[in-house]
């Protein structure tokens, strides 16, 4: 939980701690009451060719080279990690927050040291850092300092996964209903229960894109008009560029998903499997494996 004394004030010099990173980043909702269906996509990593955009809708390209960025070891606490605003925000296990500049692999503490302990979600939105702590919604901004409890406090501790679109941080919680929150931490009930069995929730195209018990789905928030994509299984994390939706299966297997559904495995199948986080940032693709930073092209 946030502390009073939390005020992120952006330093220059760089930090001694370690940078962090995110296991799954953006999960999923879906409507409950869809069939059920699953299919095992192949994937793979660090060696082929795809597209799809950062978290700035810059298109990623990824031709499977890669590299690390930074020194050996520095992201082994890493717990969560989003691309916003040309940097890397990340935080670790500890509750603290760093900025890492992507051409370097520097990086910065922000604020104080373990002001995000109980961290449950991170989500990066119109140059905000949404997190959940504990059972409470907050709003960071890293570039003045200032935070914000959103709302009352509490309520959020069921939260299963968030993503922001157009503004709008949709979250999903285990009895299947979709929520929407706007920039003052007012809530909505959108859904009432469609959502169950949701494990992964990104945003494209305006659309709420979940996986459900294996399936992929397409929603329209609005008018909560949905569409089955196609069947995936055994998918750990997905998250969302501009372009593309980019997953993680269990065999460490990456795939590049368009709208329809068609997927390509990127690099070898296998060779993403010690990656705890995932990301998009600068036309990039950015994952922690083995307590190291890497960045894919």
């Amino acid at each position: 939980m946030k502390t009073v004394s939390l005020m992120l004030a952006l330093s220059l010099g760089l930090i001694t701690a370690a940078c962090s990173g995110k296991v799954a980043v953006n999960s999923s909702n879906a409507p409950a009451n869809r069939p059920a269906t699953t299919n095992s996509p192949a994937a793979s990593t660090n060696a082929n060719t795809s597209t799809a955009t950062s978290e700035s809708s810059a298109p990623v390209t990824v031709t499977g080279k890669w590299e690390m960025v930074g020194n050996a070891g520095d992201w082994k606490n890493t717990v969560d990690m989003v691309g916003m605003d040309g940097f890397l925000w990340s935080i670790e296990a500890d509750g603290s927050l760093y900025k890492t500049d992507p051409a370097t692999g520097n990086y910065t503490q922000i604020g104080d040291r373990g002001s995000f302990s109980h961290l449950k979600h991170l989500e990066a939105m119109d140059h905000m850092l949404w997190t959940v702590e504990d059972d409470t919604l907050y709003k960071n901004d890293p570039a003045t300092g200032k935070w914000e409890r959103m709302g009352e406090g509490g309520g959020w501790g069921k939260t299963v996964a968030m993503a922001g679109l157009n503004g709008i941080l949709y979250s999903v919680e285990p009895d299947g209903s979709l929520w929407k929150t706007d920039k003052s931490g007012n809530d909505t009930l959108v859904d009432k229960g469609d959502f169950k069995g949701c494990t992964d929730l990104a945003a494209l195209d305006g659309r709420l894109w979940t996986l459900e018990n294996g399936t992929l789905y397409s929603t329209e928030p609005a008018s909560l008009k949905w569409r089955e994509i196609a069947d995936f299984k055994n998918i750990t994390v997905m998250i969302s560029g501009a372009d593309f939706l980019w997953m993680l299966d269990e065999s460490g297997t990456l795939l590049k998903v368009d709208r329809n559904g068609t997927s390509m495995v990127i690099g070898d199948p296998g060779s993403y499997g010690k990656t705890t986080v995932l990301t998009t940032l600068n036309g990039k693709l950015w994952t922690v494996e083995g307590g190291n930073l890497y960045k894919t092209s």
